[in-house]
């Protein structure tokens, strides 16, 4: 019998129960548990392994969602098999941000060959496979030769890669809701679309998309090229720009638009194969072949400056961040080497990934007449790459309460202009808090989904859900022990004079 067998030969997920239940508020798993190993009472070193092996694979990410809500209760026990279970499959859904909380074990009837245990479910596909990692964890720590610990590492893996890597924008929306008790669910199966609210009220995501967003304005956004044109019809700074489909082409728009130029994907999002201060014909040729598996590609006039975040939502600008490329500052003894080792010791112990040092960090300091054995001069930066990703070593600087007022009105008529409710705008700009036009600004691009990274989840849902009812509907259940006096009607017309909607259902079946 291989692993999986074993597996699911002792444990096997039998319903999910949908909704407020007699065990929980939430929905909950049920799931049936072998008798052989449910009862079998363990000690909190079993736990405690249990907790550790899981923990040896877990990410960052993972560990940063399960650091922002409050630990699971002591009362929880795990005295036996089926409890331990419980607590690893509570544990794997609260590393995808999930605030579950309510784990039992079933006791069955006497000869009975298997017991049930239930736990909180607030995504059913997700809820399903912790069960059975927490299962085959917990089996791995009772007999390792029943299950290879290679076995879990590739199952979590597969797990943090489809529940966390792939839902990294919807996480930040179930935390804010959780705290500001707005009510929400998942519409699909995958929880893939979440709904905010209940009734008439709701209001949805997907990723960034909201209810509010337009699918005109999601076209717009995506080409590049139209969405530059569009916004220099209006007056709005944005660069020169060429489409181009071969490397020939290429290579003539740059030397129209004049070096150093940007070559980037026309329709294409993420920052993916942008290619900034391309300032050869060879580069040219390059940065093309790469953008060029993206579709149509775009040559662009290199605006001087820096790269700003600006985030207009429902029309009002919210937040501005500088981004910076992953860099070292110059302490005029240290080599550019010793400094990023130095960063990197600091990076590492905080689980941010490190700054690279590879073939496109020595070439960004070539352009720069450095090395890696070059000593920069007392708070001299040394950049190591030419975009501000964060996943490359980048970092932000909040810069909101530093923007001109004439930059602020800027960003917001950009973003009315190709009319999206939540928009991130790549601003170039020398010194932000200079009007455009002394520094030679200009917007490079319009995201329709931007990231969202100095609390604009709570802006968003606090606009949708004011204070007082948080999106619910309220729901009376009257049981009216004389019927024939028309109570249940006589309060629904009450409530009508207080709520727009009332709905009345009574025992004859009709509703009104």
């Amino acid at each position: 019998m291989d692993s999986n067998q074993q597996s699911l030969a002792v444990y096997a997920p039998k319903k999910i129960l949908q909704g407020a239940n007699l065990y929980c508020r939430n929905s909950i798993l049920v799931a049936e548990l072998d008798k052989s190993v449910s009862g079998k009472a363990v000690d909190q070193q079993f736990l405690d392994s249990a907790l550790q092996l899981i923990n040896e694979f877990r990410s960052t990410a993972a560990k940063t969602n399960l650091d922002s809500m409050p630990a699971l209760a002591d009362s929880i026990p795990a005295n036996t098999f089926a409890e331990v279970l419980n607590t690893l499959a509570l544990t794997l859904q609260r590393w995808c941000g999930l605030p579950v909380s309510f784990a039992q074990v079933l006791k069955i009837g006497e000869g009975a060959q298997s017991e049930h245990v239930v736990f909180e479910c607030r995504l059913d596909h997700l809820a399903t496979a912790a069960g059975q990692i927490a299962a085959e964890a917990c089996l791995h720590c009772m007999n390792p030769q029943l299950l290879s610990k290679e076995r879990i590492q590739n199952i979590i893996t597969e797990f943090e890669r489809v529940f966390i890597s792939s839902r990294t924008t919807q996480i930040p929306f179930i935390r804010q809701a959780e705290e500001s008790s707005i009510p929400w669910l998942p519409l699909t199966v995958d929880g893939a679309i979440l709904a905010f609210g209940q009734g008439a009220k709701i209001k949805k995501i997907h990723q960034n998309y909201t209810s509010s967003t337009s699918l005109i304005a999601s076209r717009i956004a995506t080409d590049k090229y139209t969405t530059a044109n569009m916004l220099r019809a209006q007056g709005i700074p944005v660069p020169r720009q060429l489409v181009v489909t071969e490397p020939g082409a290429a290579l003539e728009a740059a030397r129209k638009l004049g070096f150093p130029v940007v070559v980037k994907p026309a329709r294409n999002d993420f920052g993916t194969a942008v290619f900034v201060d391309v300032r050869d014909e060879q580069e040219v040729t390059h940065a093309f072949n790469e953008a060029s598996k993206h579709g149509p590609v775009i040559v662009e006039q290199q605006i001087p400056g820096e790269q700003h975040r600006i985030m207009v939502i429902n029309g009002k600008f919210r937040s501005a961040r500088r981004q910076l490329p992953a860099h070292v500052i110059g302490d005029g003894t240290s080599s550019v080497q010793a400094l990023i080792d130095k960063t990197n010791e600091t990076r590492l112990a905080n689980d941010w990934q490190p700054i690279p040092n590879d073939d496109e960090a020595k070439a960004q300091l070539k352009k720069q007449e450095m090395k890696m054995d070059s000593v920069p001069s007392s708070g001299q930066m040394a950049k190591l790459r030419s975009q501000a990703n964060l996943s490359t070593g980048g970092s932000m600087e909040d810069l909101t309460s530093q923007v001109h007022p004439v930059n602020i009105q800027l960003a917001e008529r950009t973003a009315a202009i190709v009319d999206i409710d939540v928009a991130g705008l790549g601003f170039i700009s020398r010194d932000i808090s200079k009007p455009y036009w002394e520094v030679g600004a200009a917007f490079c691009e319009v995201n329709v989904t931007p990231g969202l990274i100095l609390n604009e989840e709570e802006i968003i849902l606090s606009e949708w859900f004011g204070d007082e009812d948080k999106g619910r509907v309220i729901t009376i259940v009257l049981l009216d022990p004389a019927p024939d006096k028309n109570s249940g009607a006589k309060i629904a017309e009450f409530l009508q004079g207080k709520y727009s909607k009332v709905c009345l259902a009574t025992k004859k079946g009709n509703v009104d």
